[in-house]
């Protein structure tokens, strides 16, 4: 259990100017176990599914998804484009990320219901259409996660200083107070 816990844990009150680019790439790390949870649901598609891990996996789309997008779109990527050289270059980048954002956000809505009603006992009308939909889900994400991994990251390692890591700790912090969902203890036990 405290692995599907630890998917949706987050605390914003420790991220400082040290460790804002860490926790970025920290959340990426529990986006991947959010694939990998994802994959597992999949897999186990359609006799054997466990509805705690479906109800963790809605919780942690709805919730650290978004999040993570209003991140970067809000505070890393503004950041990133005040001390970038080259700044067109960057804006294509930046759309691209974006668009596959909401690309992103539109599979995690169909997912949510999905993952709902499979934590709630409903099994899937069409498995094959269900598994699909988690398949593409989680192999788009792994995609995205890897190129800000391989680019993105090291841009900002590269170029970003001291005040910028500043306020990427602050807009941390200030979008992640009280993202926690409430309850979630409760329907996880």
């Amino acid at each position: 259990m405290a692995y599907l816990e630890s998917i949706l844990r987050t605390d914003p009150a420790v991220v400082t100017a040290f460790s804002a680019l860490k926790f970025v790439a920290n959340d990426h790390v529990q986006h991947l176990r959010l694939c990998d949870l994802l994959e597992d649901i999949a897999d186990s598609l359609p006799d054997r599914i466990d509805r705690k891990q479906c109800f963790c996996a809605a919780l942690a789309l709805q919730y650290r998804i978004n999040t993570h997008h209003q991140l970067e779109e809000e505070v890393l990527f503004p950041r990133l484009l005040a001390r970038a050289s080259d700044k067109r270059a960057l804006q294509r980048i930046f759309q691209r990320l974006s668009d596959e954002h909401r690309t992103d956000e539109g599979h995690c809505d169909e997912a949510i219901e999905l993952l709902t009603r499979l934590s709630d006992g409903t099994p899937p009308l069409n498995v094959e259409a269900a598994g699909y939909l988690l398949r593409g889900l989680f192999e788009g994400l792994r995609r995205h996660i890897a190129f800000e991994q391989d680019h993105l990251l090291p841009i900002a390692r590269e170029i970003l200083i001291r005040e910028d890591l500043e306020v990427l700790a602050a807009g941390i912090r200030e979008v992640l107070r009280g993202q926690m969902p409430t309850g979630m203890e409760v329907r996880l036990q």
